[in-house]
């Protein structure tokens, strides 16, 4: 099997612009945050105590839930979120960890100030790893989806070759989290960048992560 050719200018996928919410994307934004409720209410449905007829009907009613749905306008007809264009392919917007209309995302948020990025999210327990604390898979897509967009700083961009995360204490759940993220250093094709994650003022992890452009269309 070959490998997935990636887009020649990164920042088609590290799309950094903060859409406005229109009323299209508000009635958009309210659906996911429903969707978010069914998600969190099904992951801690206790099937031991709870009636079984009921929660068949709820099934088929998901079911029907998800028929309708795909009735609609679909953004894979435009080749994907990150395809799609517009304010569709800002991460903001579409990523599963940062989209304010994807269900997936906490969502993670950020603003740019100067060359720091900072972001912040607050993890419900459908995000759990070791009891109320965030899984760790969570805890490093989170430091990813936020370099991203800080490596745009150094006016270059490239995809994700080395990520390390150093856990230093557990990310509690529902507890809002801030991070921070800077670029380090960049040499020729490579971009380097550092950040942190906070609680209440306490660290909780530290990550660095290389990005490399690609050799064509590299970004100025």
């Amino acid at each position: 099997m070959t490998g997935v050719e990636l887009p020649p200018d990164p920042r088609t996928t590290y799309d950094a612009r903060d859409p406005a919410e229109d009323i299209p994307r508000a009635r958009k934004h309210e659906l996911v945050r429903q969707v978010k409720r069914v998600v969190e209410l099904t992951a801690h449905l206790d099937v031991e105590e709870a009636d079984l007829a009921a929660v068949d009907e709820l099934a088929d009613r998901a079911r029907t839930l998800a028929d309708d749905l795909g009735a609609l306008p679909n953004l894979h007809a435009k080749g994907g979120l990150a395809s799609a264009g517009g304010d569709d392919s800002a991460l903001l917007e579409r990523s599963g960890i940062a989209g304010r209309s994807n269900p997936l995302a906490a969502p993670l948020q950020w603003r740019r100030d100067g060359d720091v990025t900072y972001g912040w999210a607050t993890y419900s327990p459908a995000y759990e790893g070791p009891a109320g604390c965030v899984h760790g898979g969570f805890v490093a897509a989170a430091f990813d989806d936020l370099f991203g967009t800080a490596q745009t700083a150094s006016r270059r961009a490239g995809y994700t070759g080395t990520l390390t995360v150093k856990m230093l204490k557990p990310t509690p759940l529902e507890k809002q989290i801030d991070y921070t993220a800077e670029v380090d250093r960049v040499d020729g094709r490579k971009i380097w960048v550092r950040g942190t994650a906070s609680c209440e003022g306490t660290l909780l992890a530290e990550a660095e992560i290389l990005f490399i452009a690609p050799r064509a269309g590299r970004p100025q």
